[in-house]
């Protein structure tokens, strides 16, 4: 059928391409453009035809190449543009250069990129354990201070850690990883009363927010999560076994704290805990 093509009618189909077109003769230069070319482009035919790579605006050099993506800074004659460029080989050695703009689709990559951005900075949930995230956490917990700083009231937080976490990814992988977390996440949402907060402190770390809750009150706590800790079997090891290393720090308020002095001295008190080690099965 493209035999019974007249030239005319045939050059007439390439005009009306709605990709910009650039015919390169076998020796480098640029022979034609399509009436799209220059609309897409940004640049005017008259600047490219008879030019070769090395003659053609420096911006521009990249339309000879087999694949490229241009990108051209917004003028004050030309707004900002993104260009893909692909390249059909001839038999006699010249080019067809397909020139598309992809300026749409870069703007709403962009536009996603900033709006999952947006929603991320929003979320307050743990992807892997449906608990609080860190943002979740404090959002939480700076109003529970705010009110303790206020009215005197009782206020403790517990953090828990999971010394080997990273040994336990590296042997048994991120999945059986991952399942371990979501087990003690669910051993300590079971230990939550209505009005404490729960979360994903760090990796490896988990928070417990406990308002209106002595020290003391925190410790039995702390006994019967370790205790649970113990009981934890998980059918996913297929028979194998696992030490979990843990440490668990727990603070009461103090007058005159703010979130910051009372999340240091949880973390001081974390620190110099002795380790607990559990074999899971």
């Amino acid at each position: 059928m493209m035999d019974q093509l007249e030239k005319q009618q045939l050059l007439k189909i390439l005009q009306c391409n709605p990709l910009g077109m650039i015919y390169i003769d076998p020796k480098g230069k640029v022979a034609w453009v399509n009436d799209n070319f220059p609309i897409i482009s940004g640049i005017s035919s008259l600047q490219v035809i008879g030019k070769d790579a090395n003659s053609v605006p420096a911006e521009y050099y990249n339309l000879f190449d087999e694949e490229a993506t241009i990108h051209l800074s917004a003028l004050d004659n030309r707004p900002e543009i993104w260009l893909v460029v692909s390249s059909q080989s001839l038999a006699d050695g010249s080019r067809i250069q397909y020139v598309k703009d992809a300026t749409l689709v870069r703007q709403l990559a962009k536009e996603k990129d900033e709006l999952k951005g947006k929603i991320s900075e929003l979320n307050i949930i743990d992807e892997v354990t449906g608990l609080l995230n860190p943002r979740g956490l404090y959002q939480s917990l700076e109003p529970q201070v705010s009110r303790s700083r206020r009215y005197n009231n009782m206020l403790s937080i517990l953090i828990m850690r999971i010394e080997n976490l990273e040994g336990i990814y590296k042997n048994l992988g991120y999945e059986k990883g991952h399942q371990l977390l979501q087990a003690i996440s669910e051993i300590l949402n079971d230990q939550m009363r209505w009005a404490d907060s729960i979360g994903r402190l760090s990796d490896n770390e988990f928070m417990l927010i406990m308002p209106e809750t002595p020290q003391d009150i925190a410790g039995h706590l702390a006994d019967k999560i370790r205790e649970r800790l113990s009981e934890l079997t998980m059918p996913e090891l297929n028979g194998d076994t696992l030490d979990l290393c843990t440490k668990v720090g727990m603070v009461q308020w103090q007058k005159g704290e703010d979130t910051r002095l009372l999340m240091q001295r949880a973390r001081t008190t974390l620190k110099e805990s002795k380790e607990i080690h559990v074999a899971l099965a």
